[in-house]
């Protein structure tokens, strides 16, 4: 299965719903089915037959992100999840992950409206409280790298 060009996913937004991001991704050279996977997984990418599998046990929520997330790893054709290697793919995609999915004048206003409880901000932006707590580490770490460089 040899790819004619990057992976890309330009059409995945953050306000599409769980519905329109799984017939979006039907267009893409990636299969998506749902499963009962193990205690702790949610998700599952297998490069070598680009297959994602979703948790059906999932929330709506859960599902919507965990589907980001699989997709992310589809989109660099991550193969193992093993050792260190694995470890710098998994934070990667955690983060692009975030970034997919929390807009960031959203975000802002959430946080405003909510005193900053990554739990309600959470809610109101339908994503989990992993992807928001990934998020708030990217803005600490964009906010400590800004402060080493003043």
């Amino acid at each position: 299965m040899a790819d004619k060009g990057p992976r890309l996913l330009d059409g995945l937004t953050s306000t599409m719903t769980y519905g329109q991001m799984h017939r979006y991704a039907d267009t893409l050279n990636v299969t998506i089915g749902s499963a009962l996977l193990p205690e702790g997984m949610t998700g599952f990418y297998d490069e070598a037959t680009r297959t994602i599998l979703i948790d059906r046990q999932l929330i709506y929520c859960q599902k919507r992100c965990t589907l980001v997330h699989e997709l992310i790893h589809w989109q660099h054709a991550d193969a193992t999840k093993d050792g260190v290697y694995g470890s710098r793919l998994e934070n990667r995609t955690r983060r692009e992950t975030a970034l997919k999915l929390v807009n960031p004048l959203e975000y802002q206003t959430a946080e405003a409206m909510y005193e900053g409880d990554p739990y309600q901000i959470a809610c109101e932006l339908d994503v989990t409280l992993q992807i928001i707590q990934d998020y708030q580490h990217i803005l600490d770490s964009s906010h400590m790298h800004c402060k080493a460089r003043s």
